[in-house]
């Protein structure tokens, strides 16, 4: 005599739901179902849309319970829509286009695009356009995040390069860097306010950083490592023919010298911390601490002061 009734099914749908990913035929038999029971079951909560089958192998299958929360979306689904449903929740993150779809399913072609849009219709899928393959879209559940090989992340919107929100992004550093004119900005400091201004998506740090270095080519601005391994910012000064300054060639922007640094735990900063050619110098080179403009203006100008504030002192190039 099988034991069928609701108190049972309602049973076998808690025992699956309390698995994390679902409970296996062997879990289901270790705890007293056996295989008579176990296939009736399952069928009673696939007709309510409370259950997902996958296969995780040869004959082998697991047993999911859906989020009660989540039941009216799949009510009344017929076993091809779940099987596409299923074979969409396996590609994760990157997705699976129609044809694919096609091939996993074993489904035509006509049936496939019947599926996917009763799917979409209620929520469960959705669409993305794929930046990798121009003219392909993909599926997915309706509630991951695509992979940026995908969706081509903070610089593309349904699949197309947003390169009015890049030159905004560009905007917004450039008018960052030019509130704090004479002074160095890390990286964190223009992450936070950009994360402040209104936008399409909220750009990470890394994403800023490329913002940065798009700057740094057009000769906007210097970016310098700190001995800590940092990057800042400064903004790059133009002279009277709009030309950019050099940063070695032409003068010593006001900002390297002493009494614009702000001093260490031993009340010493010298310039080699934030040279950008740090790195090449050594002694007899051609960049050399011997020769080392800064290092000269910067010893002599320990004491007080003469220059006017602000003013910057004239290098002569190596």
């Amino acid at each position: 005599d099988l034991q069928l009734g609701p108190q049972h099914i309602e049973a076998f749908y808690q025992f699956c739901f309390a698995r994390d990913g679902g409970a296996t035929t062997e879990d289901l038999t270790q705890n007293g179902w056996n295989a008579q029971q176990i296939l009736p079951l399952a069928n009673a909560l696939l007709s309510q849309g409370r259950l997902n089958l996958v296969q995780i192998g040869p004959g082998q299958l697991m047993y999911q319970a859906i989020d009660q929360s989540s039941t009216a979306k799949f009510r009344g689904l017929e076993g091809e829509h779940l099987l596409v449903y299923q074979t969409v929740d396996k590609s994760g993150d990157k997705g699976v286009w129609s044809k694919a779809l096609k091939d996993q399913t074993g489904l035509q072609q006509h049936t496939i695009t019947k599926v996917t849009k009763e799917l979409m219709r209620r929520g469960l899928i959705k669409e993305v356009k794929s930046v990798q393959h121009r003219g392909r879209k993909v599926f997915m559940l309706a509630e991951i995040e695509p992979d940026k090989s995908v969706s081509g992340g903070t610089w593309y919107h349904d699949g197309e390069f947003a390169r009015d929100w890049v030159e905004t992004l560009r905007e917004h550093c450039k008018s960052f860097l030019e509130s704090h004119s004479g002074k160095v900005v890390s990286l964190s400091d223009v992450h936070a306010y950009i994360q402040q201004q209104p936008g399409p998506s909220a750009p990470t740090a890394d994403d800023v950083q490329a913002i940065m270095r798009t700057l740094e080519l057009d000769e906007v601005i210097y970016s310098v490592q700190t001995g800590e391994g940092h990057l800042v910012y400064t903004q790059r000064d133009r002279g009277a023919n709009g030309a950019p300054f050099d940063l070695f060639a032409g003068r010593m922007p006001s900002w390297m010298m002493p009494e614009r640094k702000e001093q260490t735990a031993n009340g010493l900063v010298v310039p080699c911390l934030l040279c950008p050619l740090k790195a090449e110098c050594h002694p007899g080179g051609r960049v050399c601490p011997e020769r080392c403009e800064y290092i000269d203006r910067w010893v002599r100008h320990a004491g007080p002061s003469r220059r006017a504030p602000g003013a910057d002192a004239k290098v002569n190039d190596w």
